[in-house]
């Protein structure tokens, strides 16, 4: 589907700064350490070969690109500098690279665009791609892509590309799809109590319970409880991730429906009763009590260290991290990703993150031959995006590709540079160069995409962008208050009424 930009956010770069401010992680001001890793945005490529137009058949190769990552590139301890040299010895491009705190990625992005001092290449969430592209911080690549090999090549799944066009313009690509998060059980723990995987929420719900209550650990204490999340209500979009199985047919925020009316879905009875069963679960010690301070990685820690049995999160390889990390502590564990309950019907997939090249890149086209479609181009580079280095991430036997110890922790495996093969929307030209992809990632990877739906896409306007800040701590105190505090489901939606009623009757006249 390609989308209209008049639906999109029109901010000046001080509203997306404010914007960015209420995303993800925002309270955080921390950064990388490393020296390697500035926490300052690297300027514009350097490469005095001016931009090609269009028409120019002949692309310059570009001498240095310039990009800055989050926590979804590996970061200098797992070997950055390795991909980085590598990556030089494919195409005699120096690429420098500076990496971000996740939690602060956004605020940094937003600074560096508002200063003029940005990189050639920066990863914008979906909730970002349209504010900076309608604003024209990011170059338009429709003809890079149009015309490249990559797209004639037909390895690639178009899907995810077409649904980056804004009025018939792209601004970005992605490499991958979204992705999403599936719910991991301590299956050693079901098995000491008896229980089957459940299926539907009041079998979920006897699961928490037992694992609050029975002693799944065996210690002879009462020091465990059912699940965690990262927040109630997630920072950002799809927002229910976290605690899927509460939230179920809840989508708290403004969505498109099918006849193409657009609603408030917190303000929705659906929202109500999902607030309603996680006020039950919370009042009963079945979800953990420090739930609404939690960042995601207190979270692992806490279902590493056997605290919680139950803990929803990425799909895929995060299903051999975390079995791996649990095993470490516990031999005889083992951890199981379960199909979405049957009142939840799907688990939600993202809209896709996305690498785009700014508007002060001086060589565009160069940018996104020579390393857009490197880290698609089905062999070497793309090997390298995904898997790394020979000899540092991986190894290659007679069988094929062998992915090794991660040189930050050295007790797990290497995930990934930064394109999940997993997820990957590009064929190999000749195969997946893998020997054997690991049974657990296999298994959770196919269980979301057997039992999960697209997010709805992240759209706004003027008016929405006005009142995003005000309406998401609105809503984001108004669950806290009645999931675990004295004010009933009742009051708190009447509360939001009163506070964002008139702001989302706003919003919706400018939508519908």
């Amino acid at each position: 589907m390609k989308l209209s930009s008049k639906k999109f956010f029109s901010l000046g770069l001080g509203g997306l700064l404010a914007f960015s401010m209420v995303g993800c992680g925002s309270s955080s001001s921390s950064t990388s350490a490393s020296p390697e890793a500035s926490t300052e945005a690297t300027p514009a490529a350097s490469s005095e070969a001016p931009a090609e137009s269009a028409a120019t058949d002949e692309v310059v190769k570009p001498e240095k690109i310039s990009m800055m990552v989050n926590g979804t590139f590996c970061d200098v301890a797992s070997g950055q500098a390795d991909v980085v040299n590598k990556y030089k010895e494919l195409t005699g491009i120096d690429l420098e690279i500076t990496t971000i705190d996740h939690n602060s990625y956004n605020d940094q992005l937003a600074l560096a665009f508002a200063s003029g001092d940005v990189a050639d290449v920066v990863i914008l969430s979906a909730e970002y791609y349209a504010a900076y592209a309608t604003q024209g911080a990011l170059a338009d690549i429709t003809s890079y892509w149009e015309a490249s090999e990559t797209k004639a090549s037909g390895r690639i799944d178009e899907t995810y590309i077409d649904s980056l066009y804004i009025d018939d313009t792209l601004y970005a690509f992605t490499p991958a799809r979204g992705n999403g998060c599936i719910t991991y059980l301590r299956q050693d723990w079901l098995d000491k109590l008896g229980l089957a995987v459940p299926t539907t929420y009041d079998e979920y719900i006897k699961v928490l319970e037992a694992f609050t209550t029975q002693d799944p650990d065996g210690n002879g204490q009462n020091d465990t409880y059912g699940v965690t999340g990262a927040g109630i209500i997630s920072t950002e979009a799809p927002w229910t991730n976290y605690l899927p199985e509460f939230w179920q047919d809840s989508y708290p925020d403004f969505y498109e429906k099918e006849d193409g009316t657009w609603v408030d879905g917190f303000g929705e009875q659906a929202t109500a009763d999902a607030l309603q069963r996680l006020k039950d679960a919370y009042s009963a010690g079945i979800i953990d009590m420090e739930v609404t301070t939690n960042k995601t990685s207190a979270c692992r820690d806490k279902f590493y260290n056997g605290k919680c049995g139950a803990f929803t999160y990425w799909a895929g390889k995060w299903n051999m991290t975390i079995d791996e990390n649990v095993k470490n502590l516990f031999p005889d564990a083992s951890v199981v990703a379960i199909p979405a309950i049957a009142e939840l019907g799907s688990y939600t997939e993202r809209q896709s993150p996305v690498i785009a090249i700014t508007s002060k890149c001086e060589n565009p086209a160069g940018v996104f031959k020579y390393l857009f479609e490197t880290m698609v181009d089905g062999g070497e580079g793309q090997t390298l995006f995904s898997y790394g280095v020979e000899g540092v991430q991986y190894e290659m036997g007679a069988d094929g590709l062998t992915q090794l110890a991660d040189p930050e922790t050295k007790d797990t495996t290497f995930s990934t540079v930064f394109v999940d093969p997993v997820l990957m929307i590009a064929d190999w030209t000749d195969k997946d160069p893998i020997a054997a992809r690991d049974e657990r990632i296999s298994t959770s990877n196919d269980t979301f995409l057997a039992s999960s739906k697209l997010a709805p896409v992240i759209v706004s306007n003027d008016v929405m962008s006005n009142y995003a800040a005000s309406l998401k701590d609105i809503r984001t105190v108004i669950v806290s208050e009645v999931v675990t505090g004295d004010m009933t489901v009742e009051e708190g939606m009447a509360s939001y009424q009163e506070q964002a009623g008139s702001m989302v009757e706003e919003i919706l006249a400018s939508l519908n």
